[in-house]
């Protein structure tokens, strides 16, 4: 097994704390990252670790390449400025098999152990390494049947007919104009430019209207004209 780099100061193995949220209401509340970073400070002095906290601000777990403080920790790692990566819960370090198999073979090379506190997991001991394995592929594999289902389920819908997306916000009078215009033999683009001439705002307020727009909106079951 393998013991941990020790710091000159203090002569403990130190871990990195590795706290993450993905969105930007996670963020400005603050709730998770202090939750998350609370837990891991008390099992790092438990376990006697000198520690530094890294937090990832609104970052998406589903790649390491799109989190810059977690690929800085790895380089640091490797560098063994510590002997451990602490995270409270698996889906914070890693959402993907392939990620997390790149992890463990890097842990390896560079002599240091990923603890996952969730499923009271250190991959310091085989038997922690293979039970991490084992979760991220169950994990990785929940996803991939929940979005099979969905897409199945939305292909379905819209099998049946059902417009998928917001409903259209358009006047009455508005939507009138266009079924009216396009009666007329009207183009798209005239359409949209009469509309633009008449300074008529769009669905969602705004002023300038393209020939998609107009698509769409003729294209809405909302759409009605008697």
């Amino acid at each position: 097994m393998y013991i941990g780099y020790m710091t000159s100061q203090t002569l403990k193995p130190k871990a990195f704390l590795y706290v993450r949220v993905s969105t930007s209401r996670q963020v400005s509340e603050g709730v998770s990252l202090e939750a998350q970073e609370a837990f891991l400070i008390a099992e790092a002095e438990k376990r006697g670790f000198d520690y530094e906290v890294v937090r990832e601000e609104g970052k998406s777990g589903k790649s390491i390449s799109t989190r810059p403080e977690l690929k800085r920790v790895l380089e640091r790692l490797d560098k063994k400025e510590a002997s451990f990566l602490m995270a409270n819960r698996l889906d914070r370090i890693s959402r993907s098999v392939a990620d997390f198999a790149y992890l463990l073979t890097r842990a390896q090379k560079g002599k240091w152990s990923l603890v996952v506190l969730d499923v009271d997991v250190d991959t310091s001991t085989p038997s922690g390494e293979f039970l991490v394995n084992v979760m991220a592929s169950a994990s990785q594999f929940e996803r991939r049947i929940i979005g099979q289902r969905t897409k199945e389920a939305l292909a379905e819908v819209r099998k049946q007919g059902t417009i998928l997306g917001r409903p259209p916000l358009m006047e009455k009078e508005t939507l009138h104009l266009i079924a009216h215009l396009r009666k007329q033999g009207k183009t798209l683009q005239d359409i949209a430019q009469r509309l633009n001439e008449k300074g008529i705002k769009t669905a969602h307020k705004g002023s300038k209207w393209h020939a998609s727009t107009i698509a769409k909106a003729l294209q809405s079951q909302v759409l009605k004209v008697s």
